[in-house]
């Protein structure tokens, strides 16, 4: 309970303003828009429109016959039984609107996880950048120290060399992630309109625990609504095969002028139809709809096993995530204790500076390193968090 209360904490700032863009979001709300109406004209789908009719003609004959005739008239036809299969119908139009509305939902969920994980893999990669900076640092610092070595006859050209390349890729490194960077940045002023990046914030996300993962589960939701689907389309087809009795009705005005005759007055006219069609294809058109509903059930299981094995995926990632974490706190721990004693040798002069440069970089790059596993975090419960509906 308490978690679920987090969550709609953490919702209401989400989805209150939507962070896409200003044409992103009319698109979405125009979807839906289009989506609602159109449900409800499946809905009333079942009520026939009532025909309204009017006419003007002469006629004249080879026996100079000669009249004139106006006509206007009202009619209707209506099925009112259709056993059962008018609330079928009517349950078939519920369950694909609401179906529809999730797979708007979807698209939309998926569009901010994107503009959300871009924002995080930005911070992220920046921080990865630092550390390729540090690193660059450290091996710029091997570089002239076996370059000293070198000149001095105490190392060969191989070793120079080794030292060399790794400068090098660590240059590349840091190009990869500046390149990386500016591609996120991209893609997400793509989602995020002409708004400022830096306005773009991230509110805490809470982990989403299993049972409500699949409770909630945005593609689950919409399974349901297509097996509801299916069966109200099962229903409705095998009621199509059963009597049905329908109604008809008109009511109009007539007027007739001619050489030998003149009238004019109301005309109406009512009855009851009863129907039932006889077709060869009955048994397979029901069992082929039934089959759909079927394989639709079926969908749905296989679908939520695979989620669960999703959940657990991400949670997976997640605890490998806090091992990089714990590690890095022991190697901060060992890094800080050479660190302070190199310091100490340096001011003795039994240490270089290029000792206490290379082993602060350390430290830092393991610091770092830290706020890089949160994020990879953040990231895996970004995915969690936006498959749930809300």
């Amino acid at each position: 309970m308490k978690a679920l209360f987090l969550v709609c904490l953490v919702v209401v700032p989400l989805l209150a303003q939507s962070p896409l863009s200003v044409e992103k979001q009319k698109l979405f709300d125009l979807k839906r828009k289009k989506q609602h109406d159109e449900t409800l004209k499946l809905k009333n789908s079942w009520i026939s429109p009532i025909q309204l009719n009017a006419s003007w003609q002469r006629t004249v004959n080879a026996g100079n016959f000669d009249g004139t005739s106006t006509k206007a008239t009202l009619s209707m036809r209506q099925d009112i039984f259709r056993s059962g299969g008018i609330w079928y119908a009517i349950d078939y139009a519920k369950a694909l609107g609401e179906a529809q509305a999730l797979g708007i939902d979807i698209e939309e969920a998926a569009q901010l996880q994107k503009l959300y994980t871009l924002k995080v893999q930005i911070d992220r990669d920046r921080l990865k950048l630092k550390q390729a900076k540090l690193r660059l640092k450290n091996r710029e610092i091997d570089a002239d120290v076996v370059k000293e070595r070198y000149e001095a006859g105490e190392a060969d050209i191989s070793e120079l060399s080794r030292v060399m390349l790794q400068v090098d890729e660590a240059e590349q490194s840091v190009i990869t992630f500046e390149n990386a960077l500016e591609t996120e940045r991209y893609e997400l002023r793509k989602l995020y309109g002409t708004k400022r990046l830096d306005a773009l914030t991230l509110p805490e996300i809470p982990l989403v625990d299993k049972e409500d993962y699949l409770r909630r589960n945005l593609e689950m939701l919409r399974l349901k609504k297509e097996v509801a689907v299916d069966l109200a389309k099962y229903k409705t087809v095998r009621a199509s095969y059963l009597p049905k009795v329908s109604v008809s009705g008109s009511y109009g005005y007539s007027r007739f002028r001619g050489d030998f005759q003149n009238y004019d007055g109301d005309e109406y006219g009512y009855g009851v139809q009863f129907s039932m069609p006889l077709d060869i294809n009955t048994k397979k058109d029901i069992e082929a709809n039934k089959l759909a509903y079927l394989s639709s059930k079926i969908a749905e299981a296989d679908r939520k096993k695979e989620l669960e094995a999703e959940y657990d995926k991400h949670i997976a990632a997640i605890h490998t995530h806090e091992k990089k974490i714990a590690v890095s706190k022991r190697m901060i721990k060992r890094y800080d204790v050479l660190y302070r004693f190199t310091k100490r040798e340096y001011a003795a002069g039994t240490k270089t500076a290029y000792d206490v440069a290379s082993l602060e970089n350390a430290l830092k790059i393991q610091r770092l390193e830290q706020k890089i596993q949160q994020k990879n975090i953040l990231l895996e419960k970004l995915a969690l968090f936006f498959a749930l509906k809300h």
